[in-house]
């Protein structure tokens, strides 16, 4: 009889809660090096590829428009996704998203360009691209509840954090494909170079699909729907009993989601387009921001753990404020190590909010809405400052006659508005855990 591997002290090394972690980590990778290749794209070669007869701005601000449509999809994604995960359960949901999004991913790598089906091709991206978003839509809230709902309580931020390793970990494997195709001559990469990243989701679909599966089922779910306290109108009852707090928790996400599109998208087409640098060496930039954020979310994950979770996500907008004019003068200098240095220190500092950010939301509601619930905030989130981060950050800059200012301005703005919202957000996250737990003394501790 095969024997499940233990630890020293005599315990699976892959608990329940570590399975959830794992497959929240796994799965959400997946989804989102699907959502990054496109992204990464759409600064490269979707401009020339499907907008051949525009200008070279025009075509930039089209392709980013096109980004911006699975934005779109995506509070679709959330409450579609939202509703079946509060009714049927979160596991179920999710093995749906990570097929869908799969398939839209290798349809784009498949896709004709403008030359050769006229209109047709940059429809048929734009309506790829919106089923993408309403995969992902569905896919965050899961894995964080699949993971977070497994853990121990006071383990929370730590098995959530993990599952959020999933977006740096997309982000280095997006660079790290598209680095050595980048270095194909104009014509190759052009042709058939920028399509093996997108292709390649079909095997990592399957390797998600595999380990998702293998999960059990959150139990905080599971004894919801024993004592037949299921919700039958998550999103009803979202919008109508928790709508205040949902608009919070956007307002909190706006430097999370929107850090991570203009540190990447928007200094991807930046350095390429008016600098002039190799398509190689900003990708490698790009990786050094992804591998930093890597590494910082752990660090902030433990630290929100013994501190507590509101306290480091203050610390983080903070240390973004700090890095936004240094990000704006390094991108300045023409200098591709200042830029590195510029992109990487603004990553580390929404790294910190992101990596602690989900445990926040998780705590703010009630099992039985708590999917709709975070993932329409998240994605609402995405809707109007991530996926119209780049595009607007494009449009202020030709406004600004160049200048990299109005887009400072823009994200000092977002910290801000964050730091505004994250009192509201931990108050009601107070009063929910209190809910469900009247007899324990509720802290500022995650979990």
């Amino acid at each position: 009889m095969r024997r499940t591997p233990r630890t020293p002290t005599g315990r699976p090394w892959l608990s329940p809660a570590r399975k959830a972690g794992l497959a929240g980590l796994v799965g959400t990778t997946v989804e989102w090096y699907d959502f990054f290749v496109f992204s990464t794209a759409s600064s490269l070669v979707f401009p020339e590829l499907f907008f051949p007869e525009a200008q070279q701005a025009t075509g930039l601000l089209a392709s980013f428009a096109t980004f911006w449509v699975g934005f779109l999809g995506r509070p679709v994604g959330a409450a579609l996704f939202g509703h079946f995960g509060d009714q049927l359960g979160r596991k179920r949901s999710l093995v749906a998203t990570l097929v869908l999004m799969g398939a839209a991913t290798a349809c784009i790598g498949l896709l004709p360009r403008y030359d050769e089906a006229g209109i047709a091709a940059p429809v048929l991206l734009c309506a790829l691209r919106l089923v993408q978003g309403i995969a992902v839509g569905g896919e965050w809230g899961g894995a964080v509840l699949l993971a977070g709902e497994h853990a121990a309580q006071g383990r929370r931020v730590v098995l959530t954090a993990a599952v959020q390793q999933g977006t740096p970990l997309a982000s280095i494997l997006t660079s790290a494909v598209f680095i050595p195709f980048s270095r194909l001559g104009d014509g190759e990469f052009l042709a058939w170079g920028w399509r093996v990243p997108f292709l390649l989701s079909t095997a990592l679909m399957a390797v998600g699909l595999v380990i998702r599966l293998k999960v059990p089922e959150s139990p905080e779910f599971e004894g919801l729907s024993a004592q037949g306290r299921v919700t039958p109108a998550p999103v009803r009852d979202t919008l109508q009993r928790h709508f205040p707090k949902t608009a919070v928790c956007v307002g909190a996400c706006a430097v999370p989601v929107a850090g991570t599109y203009l540190a990447g998208t928007f200094v991807l087409s930046w350095a390429t387009v008016h600098i002039g640098f190799p398509r190689e060496k900003v990708l490698g930039v790009v990786l050094c921001a992804a591998v930093t954020r890597f590494v910082v979310q752990p660090v902030a994950a433990v630290a929100a753990q013994r501190m507590g979770a509101a306290r480091i996500c203050a610390l983080g907008l903070v240390l973004y404020l700090l890095a936004v004019p240094l990000n704006v003068l390094a991108l300045g200098s023409g200098s591709l190590v200042r830029i590195a240095l510029g992109v990487c220190a603004l990553e580390s500092a929404s790294a910190v909010v992101y990596a602690v950010g989900a445990a926040l939301l998780v705590d703010a509601f009630p099992v039985r809405v708590r999917y709709t619930a975070i993932s329409l905030a998240q994605q609402l989130a995405g809707v109007v400052f991530g996926g119209t981060a780049p595009a607007l950050a494009q449009t202020l800059v030709t406004v600004g006659h160049g200048s990299l200012w109005p887009v400072a301005l823009y994200q000092a703005f977002l910290a801000v508005l964050s730091a505004c919202c994250l009192p509201a957000l931990t108050s009601a996250r107070r009063t929910a855990t209190a809910a469900a737990h009247p007899r324990r003394e509720v802290t500022d501790a995650p979990g």
